[in-house]
């Protein structure tokens, strides 16, 4: 079996915190896809709060909840 990967909201670069896309400036869901996608790094097994590029800094979007194993849908390549 052949595994392949899929386009959709979480992997695409115009997905804005709270799940908003920036192209379309609309509320969409995780498994929504288009014909505007634009492949970008998207969250795997190894994301953390850790390897996330707001983690500890004021662009954290839930500093409260934050900590080195957490992981949230903002999450963004350090």
């Amino acid at each position: 079996m052949e595994l392949e990967n899929i386009n959709t909201c979480i992997n695409c670069e115009n997905l804005l915190r709270e799940f908003i896309c920036q192209k379309h400036n609309r509320k969409v869901e995780i498994t929504n896809s288009c014909e505007s996608h634009a492949y970008r790094d998207a969250i795997t097994k190894d994301s953390s709060c850790s390897n996330c590029s707001h983690f500890g800094k004021t662009s954290c979007s839930k500093p409260a909840e934050a900590s080195a194993k957490m992981l949230c849908f903002d999450w963004q390549k350090s």
